[in-house]
């Protein structure tokens, strides 16, 4: 989740202990990936140039955890089973992957946030997921950074990664559901490594499961499905905003924008104030501007059906915290797309390095994926679209 003061921290090749040259190319050369490759390939070629005394080395029990999950793939699921192919030690391997220290805190512009990219689009092709770019799972853009100085003014080329499941129905196929979530963190200080395991390799992983339960079903949805994973977020939701600029399907087809952000935590003793909103073991927040009537019908069928509860409290634009605006589902709110963000909160280790895997609860992270499986499911697969009776573009000045 974007900070609301900071725009990450920058930090530079002369703070580190070494200066790594790794050619990208050599992990990704193999087109023909499969899961435990890409661990190998990734071993293989960053361990070695690992220095840092402090640094934890997870590389038995993500390989373990890793092969393991490869099962869960094999059965073709039907549809009332699909959910259960999202599983708490799947999401673990992920978020393993992703939160490992050797990728540096996936800071954006750096080489941790390059590999990472070629791993979510790799598992999107594992998965079966349809390239969303012509025949690249990849959406270049480019940004300027620092214009309010011209000085120090820097031009940035970043990527998303989007792969989409094709809609059976002839007609409603043309109509998407957008899965987002943002895969770039905050990087390194010195010798401290800001891995982001709920922020947000947590909704990375929610996504790669989500399309895999998808993906499990005899008949695909009736509507499309698109999983977009973001880059520029935590320097402000650059990723998301060149989508909505530049979409891999029109905006005016997107019925809904369904957002993970830090999906990973429960509350601790620690997250006592009002600067660190926390969600209980059963609980999740989902944030949102309340644009349609007809999805918050959907959203309340959904939480009578489960055991987790939806809290509403961070929604909206009135809050303290600005919660609704700082992540990527606020540029598809800004377009008139219905749009709910799933966060399990601010913890006090938001944004520090305390911010590691062995933290997150990944059954907790195992009910909030299935929710967003559901809701996704059941949108996509209403016969008629969700009536937008509450747009944005019409909020004005009244409270929200």
């Amino acid at each position: 989740m974007k900070n609301a003061q900071v725009e990450g921290k920058h930090c530079e090749y002369e703070n580190m202990k070494t200066d790594p040259e790794i050619n990208i190319n050599h992990i990704v050369a193999k087109k023909n990936y499969t899961k435990i490759e890409i661990y190998l390939s990734f071993l293989y070629y960053f361990t070695p140039i690992i220095n840092y005394k402090t640094m934890p080395i997870r590389i038995s029990k993500l390989i373990i955890v890793f092969i393991a999950s490869i099962s869960t793939l094999i059965v073709s699921a039907q549809p009332d089973s699909s959910v259960a192919t999202i599983t708490a030690s799947d999401l673990e391997s992920h978020v393993s992957f992703l939160a490992s220290p050797l990728l540096m805190g996936r800071m954006n512009g750096e080489k941790g946030l390059e590999i990472a990219a070629e791993y979510l689009a790799a598992q999107a092709k594992f998965l079966g997921l349809k390239p969303a770019n012509g025949s690249s799972y990849f959406q270049s853009y480019t940004f300027n950074r620092g214009i309010n100085d011209p000085e120090k003014e820097e031009t940035m080329t970043l990527r998303n990664v989007a792969g989409y499941i094709e809609g059976s129905d002839p007609e409603l196929k043309n109509e998407v559901i957008v899965y987002s979530a943002h895969y770039d963190h905050i990087g390194w200080y010195g010798d401290k490594i800001f891995v982001g395991a709920d922020d947000n390799a947590s909704g990375c992983a929610a996504l790669l499961e989500i399309a895999q339960a998808f993906m499990s079903l005899n008949t695909k949805p009736l509507r499309t499905i698109l999983f977009l994973w973001v880059s520029g977020e935590e320097i402000g939701l650059h990723g998301s905003a060149a989508y909505t600029r530049n979409p891999l399907f029109p905006l005016e087809n997107t019925v809904v924008n369904l957002n993970a952000d830090m999906i990973g935590r429960v509350q601790g003793i620690a997250d006592t104030t009002i600067y660190n909103p926390m969600s209980g073991q059963n609980s999740v927040f989902l944030i949102t501007g309340k644009q349609s009537s007809d999805l918050q019908e959907i959203v309340n069928q959904i939480e009578e059906s489960i055991e987790l509860d939806f809290d509403y409290s961070l929604s909206g634009t009135n809050h303290p915290l600005q919660i609704f605006s700082r992540s990527d589902q606020y540029n598809f709110v800004r377009h008139d797309i219905p749009a709910l963000c799933f966060s399990t909160g601010l913890h006090t280790d938001y944004h520090t390095s305390r911010d590691v895997i062995e933290l997150l609860d990944f059954n907790k992270m195992e009910a909030v994926t299935r929710a967003m499986y559901k809701i996704g499911f059941e949108v996509a697969n209403s016969k008629a679209r969700i009536i937008v009776d509450n747009p944005f573009s019409g909020w004005g000045n009244r409270n929200r």
